[in-house]
């Protein structure tokens, strides 16, 4: 696995990663630390990455609303 991109939004961690296959993949960590992997697979780093922000507004969208 080679890691392409960390970025942290509104307390979450977005990582954009390849693995042997060439294909991208995200992971969120929220903010307790909970990894959350998804099954995804993507041709770009910069298409799992659009996926992956979407995937963090979603979250951060549902933490308010539990607040």
């Amino acid at each position: 696995m080679k890691i392409e991109n960390v970025t942290g939004i509104n307390g979450y961690t977005l990582l954009i990663y390849s693995s042997v296959d060439h294909l991208y993949r995200f992971s969120i960590i929220d903010v307790s630390g909970t990894a959350f992997n998804f099954d995804s697979i993507f041709l770009t780093a910069e298409e799992a990455n659009i996926k992956g922000r979407a995937a963090v507004e979603m979250a951060c969208g549902f933490d308010r609303n539990q607040h």
